[in-house]
Formats: C-alpha cells, sequence, structure tokens
C-alpha cells in the first residue's frame, strides 16, 4: 500500500459512513469506488481506509456503559457527569462505531496516567515509583557532575499465539536491536533463539535482527544484547547560537512530516518573528510540553497525519508528540529527526520515542516533549528544562528515522508502517499484529559505570 495517498481525501460517502461507525456500509461503498475508473491514488487510498477501519474495530472496544463502570470501579465518588468531562476534555478517548460512542481499549489508563489528583481518589493505592525517583535522582547528577553512563543488558522478542501459529508455513520475524546513535556504545549481540537470518549493519535507520522458520507452534523468536548509553550534560547558550544553519532534514515525508497550512500558520504564530534557531525550536518545545496533553492513542497506522491530529486535537502520547516537535521544527528550518527504542530501568521496560534537533554550534541535540510536558504537569521545573537538549541514559535506540523500510523488506503492511519498537511478522502469504503474538521484553542487567580516574 502506498502510504503517500494518505493525504487525498476519501469519497465524501465514505468518509460520512466512517465518522458514523458504519465500517460495513463504509466498506461496501469503499468496494463500489474500486469499481469504478477512480485514480491509482485513490484506489491507494480506499484500499488503506480498509485497513484504517480494520485498526479501529481493533482499538476502540468499550460501549459507554461498559467504559463508565471500569472508571467507577477504580475511582472513588465518580460519576456520569464527570465521566462526560473526562470526554470532552481529552481524557478518554472515543469515537463512534454504528452511531454510539465507544472508548479505547487503553482509555482508563490515559485517566490514570494524567487527569488531575486522581491518585488521592484511587480505591487501590499505586506504590511510589522507584524507576522515577532513579531518574529524578540521575537527572540531578547528571546536571551537576555532567556526565553518566549505564550498561544495560536485556533480552526481547515475540511468542506466536495459538490462533496465529499455521504450522508447517514459513514465517518472517523482525525484532528491533540496538543501532549506532551518538549515545549508544559498545553493542553486542549475545545470542539469538533461533538462529537468526540476518542482521541489520549497525547503522541501518531501523536495525532489526532477522529470522525465517518453519512453524512448530506457539513459536518463540528472541535475541539478547548489551550495550552501554553515555550522556554528557549540555547547557545550551542562545548566544552561541550561530547565525547560519544547515538545511538537511528540513524537508517533508508524506504522509505525516507534511507541512500542512494549519501546521505552517501554528509553527509561524508559535515561532513569531524569533531568528534564533535554538530559541525557535524552545518555543515550539514549550508550545507542545504546555498544550498537548499525554494520551494513549490508537494504532499509528490508523492515522492520515500524526502531527496535525495532535495539532487539532491537542493530545498524543510519546511518539505523536515527538513527530510534531520533529515537524514544526522542519516548517521552521531547524533539522529535526526521529529517535525511538525502548526506555529501559533496573525495573522496568517499554517502547518509547522522541526526537533529535541540530543547532551550530552544538549539533544533534535531543529533545522529548512527553518526558518533559509529564514533568510540566506535575511542576517539576528541571526536568522540564532538561528534556530540551538532553536525555537521561535509559534509553535503548533502534530507529534513527521515521517510516523506513525494514531489512529485507516486508512483503506486506506493517504492524506499525513508521516504527519498530516490539517487532514485526508475517508469512508468505499474510501479515501479522501485535495481538497475533506476545511481546516478550526481560531486563538481566542495568548498571551504572563509573568513570575511574
Amino acid at each position: 500500500m502506498n502510504l503517500e495517498s494518505l493525504v487525498v481525501n476519501l469519497p465524501e460517502d465514505v468518509e460520512k459512513y466512517v465518522y458514523y461507525g458504519d465500517f460495513k456500509r463504509a466498506e461496501d461503498i469503499i468496494n463500489i469506488y474500486l469499481e469504478r475508473n477512480v485514480g491509482k491514488t485513490l484506489k491507494n487510498r480506499l484500499l488503506y481506509e480498509k485497513e484504517i477501519i480494520k485498526r479501529l474495530k481493533n482499538n476502540y472496544i468499550y460501549p459507554y456503559d461498559k467504559a463508565f463502570d471500569m472508571a467507577k470501579k477504580v475511582i472513588k465518588d465518580f460519576d456520569e457527569k464527570e465521566f462526560e468531562r473526562m470526554k470532552d476534555e481529552r481524557y478518554a478517548d472515543w469515537i463512534y462505531i454504528d452511531g454510539k460512542v465507544t472508548f479505547h481499549k487503553n482509555f482508563l489508563k490515559t485517566i490514570l496516567k494524567t487527569y488531575p489528583k486522581i491518585e488521592s481518589r484511587l480505591y487501590e493505592k499505586s506504590e511510589h515509583d522507584e524507576a522515577e525517583n532513579l531518574l529524578e535522582n540521575t537527572v540531578q547528577e547528571i546536571i551537576s557532575k555532567g556526565e553518566k553512563s549505564y550498561f544495560i543488558h536485556i533480552k526481547t522478542g515475540i511468542k506466536l499465539k495459538n490462533n496465529s501459529s499455521k504450522i508447517g508455513e514459513i514465517i518472517k520475524i523482525h525484532i528491533p536491536i540496538p543501532k549506532e546513535a551518538q549515545q549508544i556504545k559498545n553493542i553486542r549481540i549475545i545470542s539469538t533463539s533461533p538462529d537468526k537470518k540476518l542482521i541489520s549493519p549497525e547503522d541501518y535507520p531501523q536495525r532489526t535482527v532477522y529470522f525465517e522458520e518453519k512453524v512448530k507452534g506457539e513459536d518463540v523468536f528472541t535475541v539478547e544484547y548489551s550495550y552501554e548509553n553515555h550522556i554528557k550534560y549540555r547547557s545550551l547558550d542562545y548566544n552561541k547560537v550561530s547565525n547560519v544553519q544547515p538545511n538537511f532534514f528540513t524537508e517533508e515525508k508524506l504522509p505525516h512530516i507534511a507541512f500542512t497550512p494549519y501546521l505552517v500558520s501554528l509553527t509561524e504564530e508559535v515561532a513569531g518573528n524569533e531568528t534564533n534557531s535554538l530559541k525557535k525550536a524552545r518555543k515550539i518545545y514549550d508550545y507542545i510540553t504546555k498544550n498537548i496533553q499525554y494520551s494513549f492513542m490508537r494504532d499509528y497506522a490508523a492515522f492520515t497525519n500524526i502531527p496535525e491530529y495532535a495539532a487539532l486535537n491537542l493530545k498524543g502520547d510519546c511518539g505523536v508528540q515527538a513527530l510534531l516537535f520533529i515537524t514544526m521544527c522542519r516548517i521552521a528550518k531547524i533539522p529535526a529527526r526521529w529517535q525511538s527504542g525502548l526506555y529501559v530501568t533496573p525495573f522496568s521496560i517499554g517502547s518509547h520515542d522522541w526526537a533529535e534537533f541540530y543547532i551550530e554550534p552544538y549539533g544533534w541535540i535531543f529533545a522529548d516533549p512527553s518526558f518533559g510536558g509529564g514533568a510540566h504537569r506535575e511542576g517539576n521545573i528541571t526536568m522540564w528544562n532538561y528534556y530540551f537538549g538532553n536525555l537521561d541514559p535509559f534509553r535503548m535506540v533502534a530507529n534513527s528515522d521515521f517510516q523506513y523500510e525494514l531489512l529485507p523488506q516486508k512483503k506486506f503492511i506493517r504492524d506499525d508502517p513508521y516504527d519498530n519498537q516490539i517487532g514485526e511478522a508475517e508469512y508468505l502469504d499474510s501479515g501479522l499484529y501485535d495481538d497475533d503474538f506476545e511481546s516478550i521484553k526481560e531486563v538481566i542487567d542495568v548498571h551504572e559505570i563509573y568513570k575511574v580516574n
């Protein structure tokens, strides 16, 4: 499927049925259009809309009454009026399905993570997060001492579920692994199970280990690796910024890194008359961290324009916020690019996305709008400022470009066509999605590397 076709609007009658959530009728009308003499780009767009419909049906699963009951069971003094307010204020993501409000499968996680003062109203109190303490202490030490390094050793992979195991058929698997990046050193692929077919070069933009095996049933594909993450603190000075800046990584990359009229006007409004590139980047970062509310999102494959969605709806997860930052920076002629992979501490491991942007004379520097936005929401100004220009050392970088082909290239549409943090799988005749397999993420060792004097 041609992803660039997403810049094309749907025919009006298809769009009406999709918004109403009458997906069966929408697909019927799509099929009628596909029988007509429509252009190739519109044909690709209509075919992709079928993919979007599939994702929406899988992502939005809770009817109104069920969702309300779920929230009421965990939040004290919860009523329907407050639930409606959460829905209207973007804390509870929903769409219409068959004309009825239906909530996202992770709507409650968003409420518990972001709704003001919700912690004090929970029937079951969460334990104080050791990972948060570690993160804040680490950042404080980086600021005071200037640097910090960590050794990280983990095992990741996927396990096929019974219902997706086609015994005797060939399956192709891509598992993300660490790649060359400014903060990553001494990457070591320790083992794979089963034996790998191919490992991408260290500098490949979306690096993976690739397997190709006959399925036996509930097959497990894993890779064990280690690497070092070295962070040096950068104290940025607006007065040192060069008047001449490079123009690489300032182009569009359709369909998502698109200079739409609204994003252009928003960027101009946010940046104002500022000519200092670092100050412009900071204004963009401030806008996003102060205004884009964190929210767990539908599959990225179900969006037609991720950054514009964030800017229009004022919500988004880590990747959505990072992509909005990248797009607005590029509109402002500031080079910006993607970084993503895993966030790994001794206590937990999970997927995460952030950004790099380029400023002379500093070179590539970091921005993590979602971590910065979380800090701003909690009133932690030190951490908010830190994540403009700096990162913590708990990252595994697997991807340095958005919307880049895997090696070898997949035949069918990916579970995530733009990024790869969990893994991808397909048979010779069909692709698989993340609900066809279980993700394996195991922390083996995370420890600080102390500098020898």
